[in-house]
């Protein structure tokens, strides 16, 4: 445990535990809702930058520091999202199903009925952020403590969804989720997130159908790399772009191999899985902001967890000069962390804001104790958290 770190994470806890508003047992903060700052209100109930994914973190950390105050309001903020419930959309970050999966995190049972309400499939909600990619990441976990038929079938029609939706062509198969010159690449919304998915779909049924589609996935992505820019294309704009976060491009798409080599065990995927290190590892170092959803932390998170699964330490030193660029810059001067809404104030959330940023330092602080929120792992389970 580096003490240092586990104080930074600490001291935005504390933060975030001072600025929360409560009622009733429950608590909530306001924040900037868009990237001008012209929208300000309380935080909804999501993963990503809501109720649950604070909650999340200060539950956590809470775990590392024993401080009683962390835990009673991660325990209110999980409240006031569950109180929110159902609500429209069913990934994981963005969707219903992240308050549940934040649930069992922290060792709260869910009524699995109304986990197969909230799961219910949308052909036009495909992605991790939102849809079907997401759904069967959460529902993989929750089965894997419940041990119950329901979940994993669940999960299972997500990734049938997913076939049926997939655009085949002789490049590889990609899915056409947001708007975009081409099918996207990348984690959040494209081919990674939803290869990563089906690839855990495969490690829990044996259905070689989804080790299949997850591969097919991944060859879509390899046919769209560029040897110049040493990157993976963003197809979102008139003007294709190379950004590399963990949304898209190259951070989140080195997550996505990483994995599925673990499953899968095709030596092309951890060749893919080098290539977009390398390129994260030499883009750190001028953030704009330090999100982790597209920011210096994410990317940091990044190589943290290929030091883990690659049993290569050299990852770390690029990690720790982030987490300390970081603490020079802001913390030990106490000015705003720049967050991933740009040109809007510091926000409280966990892929957006100081929460995320407080995960990432408690991560680094003991990386084998606090795993990444960026790449949850389905096969990992805490008990039985649904009823």
């Amino acid at each position: 445990m580096n003490p240092k770190y586990l104080d930074v994470a600490a001291a935005i806890a504390a933060r975030l535990c001072r600025d929360a508003l409560w009622s009733r047992g429950r608590c909530n903060w306001t924040a900037d809702l868009d990237q001008a700052g012209t929208a300000y209100g309380s935080l909804g109930p999501d993963l990503y930058g809501g109720a649950s994914g604070i909650a999340l973190f200060l539950d956590r950390v809470a775990s590392a520091t024993g401080e009683r105050i962390f835990r009673l309001t991660a325990e209110a903020a999980l409240r006031q999202a569950r109180a929110r419930l159902p609500i429209p959309k069913c990934g994981m970050y963005s969707g219903g199903l992240g308050v549940y999966y934040v649930a069992a995190q922290m060792d709260m049972r869910s009524d699995e009925d109304k986990v197969i309400q909230q799961a219910e499939p949308d052909s036009s909600e495909l992605d991790v952020i939102a849809g079907s990619a997401g759904a069967i990441a959460v529902l993989l976990y929750l089965h894997q403590g419940a041990q119950s038929q329901r979940l994993l079938e669940a999960a299972i029609e997500h990734g049938d969804l997913l076939l049926r939706e997939a655009v085949k062509e002789e490049s590889g198969w990609s899915w056409n989720t947001i708007e975009g010159t081409r099918n996207l690449t990348g984690f959040s919304h494209g081919a990674a997130g939803i290869g990563w998915a089906l690839a855990e779909l495969y490690a829990a049924t044996g259905e070689i159908r989804f080790r299949v589609a997850a591969l097919e996935a991944f060859r879509y992505e390899r046919s769209c790399w560029n040897p110049v820019e040493r990157n993976w294309p963003d197809f979102r704009g008139p003007v294709t772009e190379y950004p590399v976060y963990w949304c898209h491009g190259a951070a989140g798409i080195g997550l996505s191999r990483l994995r599925a080599w673990q499953i899968l065990g095709e030596e092309e995927l951890l060749a893919d899985a080098r290539h977009a290190l390398a390129t994260v590892r030499d883009d750190m170092g001028s953030p704009q902001n330090y999100s982790l959803c597209h920011g210096e932390m994410g990317n940091a998170d990044v190589l943290i967890h290929a030091s883990q699964v690659l049993g290569e330490e050299a990852w770390l030193t690029t990690a720790h000069a982030a987490a300390e660029e970081g603490i020079e810059r802001f913390e030990r001067r106490r000015v705003p962390w720049p967050c991933g809404l740009r040109g809007a104030n510091e926000v409280p959330g966990l892929m957006l804001g100081l929460a995320g940023i407080g995960h990432f330092y408690l991560r680094l602080a003991d990386p084998a104790r606090t795993p990444t929120i960026l790449l949850p792992a389905p096969t990992e389970s805490f008990g039985s958290a649904v009823s």
